[in-house]
């Protein structure tokens, strides 16, 4: 892969897990299956499973490896995270022997993004990712995504609960945007699809739960979004998770690099 596509692809990336733009191409029809039965008398009973079940930290640091397929375009690398809950999420990117090809930093207000093969730095308000996303997407959205846990104020007594078998589908709709989760038998999220007014669609699928520190993890996350011209893949799969220890998130941008707006 050539040297600027590959950065491109690697900053794409970071777009893609915070943003949720992209049309979603038309699926097959399902299965038939049995009529749900609707939940009426004990939404707050399941509310407070879910949020008792979430998985929560004061800091978390994890290493992965991800599989990126942009249309025909497919690229493996790995990425080491750290996240400070509700402040800081910071991902280094390294591709063919360990070597760093991106770094970037995110919080509630900005995005920066150290490119190293080409020297560059970006720095930029966290709104710059509505150029590709709807602008209910949050840093709180972007951080659930990581850890599987249901996004904050979709799971409420307004939303519709259904069951069938060992699973519960929420829907809900939020600032504009529609949400369909669906939730195991332990109260986690095994697939949330997120869908705005203009039909853009990216469905999120959370397998693989192993316990971190008490509490159930997806080490497993798989990103699915279908644009006119482009479709999206991204597979990441967690290699090494540590949580509530002293952490530090290291960003310096060398002299040499160019600042680019």
């Amino acid at each position: 892969m050539k040297r600027n596509t590959q950065i491109k692809l690697l900053v794409l990336l970071s777009v893609i897990l915070s943003g949720f733009g992209c049309k979603t191409r038309k699926e097959a029809k399902p299965a038939v299956v049995p009529p749900v039965v609707k939940v009426t008398s004990n939404k707050s009973a399941v509310i407070a499973a879910i949020n008792s079940s979430a998985f929560e930290f004061t800091t978390l640091s994890a290493k992965s490896k991800v599989g990126l397929m942009i249309n025909t375009n497919s690229n493996d690398v790995s990425m080491n995270i750290r996240m400070q809950n509700k402040s800081i999420i910071w991902i280094s990117v390294t591709a063919i022997a360990g070597i760093e090809v991106a770094r970037v930093l995110i919080t509630p207000d900005s995005i920066k993004v150290l490119n190293r093969i080409q020297s560059l730095y970006t720095a930029k308000p966290f709104s710059y990712i509505y150029q590709y996303a709807n602008k209910q997407i949050t840093f709180g959205t972007l951080q659930n995504l990581f850890l599987g846990n249901a996004i904050e104020g979709t799971v409420t007594e307004s939303s519709i609960f259904s069951v069938h078998e060992n699973q519960t589908q929420i829907t809900s709709a939020l600032s504009g945007m529609l949400y369909k989760l669906i939730m195991n038998a332990n109260n986690k999220v095994v697939e949330n699809t997120l869908q705005d007014p203009k039909g853009q669609r990216l469905i999120a699928k959370y397998a693989d739960f192993q316990a971190v520190n008490g509490r159930k993890l997806p080490y497993s996350i798989n990103l699915s979004s279908n644009a006119t011209n482009r479709n999206i893949k991204i597979d990441l799969k967690y290699t090494s998770v540590s949580v509530n220890e002293s952490l530090d998130f290291p960003f310096s941008v060398p002299k040499r690099f160019t600042v680019k707006d």
